[in-house]
């Protein structure tokens, strides 16, 4: 009994520290998003692409102040919402040292093999519908790095439409802010996503990005949610295995 105890108060502590670093996240995504809203509201009807310049400098400073957390960040606008563009996305890769973030390109010509409908992904689609922020994945960043990543994602509303503001967590990075929130080998512990598929393990069996098996399902023990304000934001909880 005591040890069950043990667990769940460390399961419970490892929650609030998951919970506390994606919150400051969040927090400065919501920041940018509701300047984004601001401007779009006091500016000329549809904006231009000029009038969110402001975006790369503090988008820059964003991913700077995140970098142990995050690889990118960046916002996709509404379809229709910008006078020159029926579709636009601008999108930064932190850099691998000192220096600014890159640029990445992203094919939106929908006439292109390559075409990039970023409309239809879920990070863009879930808090564009819902109005709320969210965490989408872990799942393969095809467009992009080409690893499991999670897209924390923020609505910012306007006028011409619902853009959305996110940021790229790769699942290596989150694994680490896990592992030394846990400090704990024994007994396996496990950050759940979205329909049972890993975040992250203590467990060398089990690894991140792929769905937790039924056999280890039924071993679960100890199950707590991860702390979000609400559970759609961060739909994910940490259980512990029998052994």
């Amino acid at each position: 009994m005591h040890k069950a105890s043990e667990t769940e108060t460390t399961l419970a502590r490892t929650a609030e520290a998951i919970a506390s670093q994606i919150g400051d996240v969040f927090q400065d995504l919501e920041k940018i998003a509701d300047r984004v809203s601001a401007v779009a509201r006091a500016g000329q009807e549809p904006p231009r692409r000029s009038v969110f310049m402001f975006l790369k400098k503090e988008l820059a400073e964003f991913i700077a102040r995140h970098q142990a957390l995050i690889v990118g960040a960046g916002i996709a606008y509404a379809p229709g919402s910008l006078a020159e563009a029926p579709l636009w996305l601008e999108w930064w890769r932190a850099p691998q040292g000192l220096g600014e973030p890159r640029f990445v390109t992203h094919d939106l010509n929908q006439e292109s093999l390559n075409y990039y409908d970023y409309t239809r992904r879920e990070w863009f689609t879930a808090p564009s519908e819902s109005g709320s922020p969210v965490a989408v994945g872990p799942y393969v960043d095809i467009g992009g790095i080409n690893v499991n990543i999670i897209t924390l994602c923020v609505p910012a509303l306007t006028p011409q439409g619902t853009h959305v503001l996110g940021c790229d967590l790769t699942l290596a990075k989150l694994e680490g802010v896990f592992l030394r929130a846990l400090q704990l080998q024994e007994p396996s512990v496990i950050l759940l996503g979205p329909n049972n598929r890993v975040i992250a393990s203590n467990d060398a069996r089990i690894a991140s990005g792929t769905l937790l098996q039924d056999e280890d399902l039924e071993r679960v023990d100890t199950s707590v949610e991860i702390p979000a304000g609400s559970p759609s934001k961060l739909p994910w909880r940490l259980i512990s295995l029998k052994n």
